[in-house]
């Protein structure tokens, strides 16, 4: 579902895109801009971290689960196992994603904290009607001009006072070179930790299924449900989790060691990485560590 009818004609933020980059940077964020949601928000933190570090958990707790919330909508899933986390939304579900978005930061109680607290005036969404916001998607946040909208759009529209593609790419392919070992260790472990979690829902959720079975049948999968959390299963997702934390610790530790010697070295340009990785562990261990039986 891309935008239909007549080529909008280029706007100046496309014209400069391509003005200010040569086809190789195009590539490079494009690339970039082909990566899961998540990666994405990490690189453009990585790159923005100093002046942009603090709206990092607005980032990481509004703005990236309403953009997998709007996916998940628009594919039809309903269960976190069958998800995988994509990169760039269509035009009609990138202004979805708008309307979710300004409907959570300023009309859920959820939204409170944030809208009520100047220090994340940077991140909160403007409200505009229908017809404005579309044009604002074409002439401004689909600056590669394709008809979608990628997470990384969305960042450099929302913080483009601070930002611009030109200045991302120049960052964005330093702080990729120069990627620590220990770092990517760190992700990997995640990502194990990621295929524990999606095998742990499914099988709640084949269990969840067969509890609504009459009988014998049913009230079994009532108690394997209700032990689920001491399964085999579950023992290989704390396990996951537990190295995963280790290898966090190690990265951040290791990181924190080389800034203070260096504090314009490589580890400066992965402070973004760091806050994802322990963000993201401290949510997993949320819903899914051992005290969150």
């Amino acid at each position: 579902m891309s935008m239909r009818g007549a080529k909008p004609k280029e706007s100046a933020a496309h014209k400069a895109f391509k003005e200010d980059l040569d086809p190789a940077a195009i590539a490079y964020f494009n690339e970039v801009a082909q990566r899961p949601f998540a990666d994405q928000a990490v690189a453009f933190l990585n790159a923005y971290w100093e002046e942009i570090g603090d709206q990092a958990p607005f980032i990481f707790e509004v703005a990236w689960p309403t953009i997998r919330y709007a996916e998940m909508h628009t594919l039809g899933i309903n269960y976190i196992h069958l998800y995988e986390e994509g990169y760039e939304l269509d035009f009609n579900v990138a202004l979805y994603f708008y309307e979710k978005l300004v409907q959570k930061v300023f009309d859920l109680d959820e939204g409170r904290p944030w809208r009520s607290d100047p220090q994340w005036a940077p991140s909160l969404p403007e409200h505009m009607t229908a017809i404005v916001r579309k044009q604002e998607l074409r002439d401004k946040v689909d600056v590669n001009f394709d008809g979608k909208m990628s997470f990384l759009e969305y960042l450099l529209y929302q913080y483009r006072s601070l930002t611009s593609p030109a200045e991302f790419i120049t960052r964005t392919m330093a702080a990729d070179a120069n990627e620590p070992p220990q770092v990517t260790r760190a992700r990997e472990a995640l990502e194990v930790v990621n295929v524990a979690i999606r095998e742990f829902e499914a099988e709640k959720a084949r269990l969840t299924e067969l509890s609504k079975a009459p009988g014998v049948k049913g009230l079994g999968a009532k108690h394997q449900l209700a032990g689920l959390m001491s399964s085999p299963i579950a023992e290989e997702l704390q396990v996951a989790l537990i190295k995963a934390e280790a290898a966090v610790r190690l990265a951040v530790r290791q990181a924190k060691a080389e800034m203070a010697a260096d504090a314009n070295g490589a580890a400066a340009g992965q402070q973004g990485s760091m806050f994802w990785m322990q963000a993201d562990l401290k949510l997993k261990q949320k819903l899914y560590g051992t005290r969150a039986k």
